[in-house]
């Protein structure tokens, strides 16, 4: 056989398996549109940036305390009963909408508590 020949073999797969294979093809093959996106609840719009930083900003508060507690993430993970990969990406930034309750039970778990603050949105104004 030669490096560029292909061994053919026998297809062994039912037309039943071939047609599922075929449509989970084209599922992730197709992409939404934006608006499919918007419509469907996936997608809701870009966080502004002065959110995004203050989230950045308490993302790297907790990460800051854990590491001056010398608490691994997995020991944080026992203790606050919150997986360690959810840990992990909140602390990163990644998590998009963490409850109050997780941060509460993150906040416990390192000997902190939560504060909350009201602001008066800058933009719009009830009056």
């Amino acid at each position: 056989m030669t490096r560029n020949s292909r061994a053919h073999r026998k297809n062994l797969r039912s037309a039943e398996e071939t047609a599922r294979d075929r449509e989970l093809r084209a599922k992730y093959q197709s992409r939404p549109t934006p608006a499919e996106l918007t419509v469907s609840g996936a997608y809701t719009g870009p966080i502004k940036q002065g959110e995004y930083l203050a989230l950045m900003h308490f993302a790297a508060r907790i990460k800051a305390r854990r590491q001056q507690l010398k608490i691994s993430l997995t020991d944080l993970a026992t203790l606050s009963g919150i997986d360690k990969s959810a840990l992990s990406r909140l602390e990163n930034g990644l998590a998009e909408n963490p409850t109050l309750g997780t941060l509460e039970r993150i906040a416990r778990s390192l000997g902190t508590r939560l504060r909350l603050e009201l602001e008066e949105n800058q933009e719009t104004t009830v009056r």
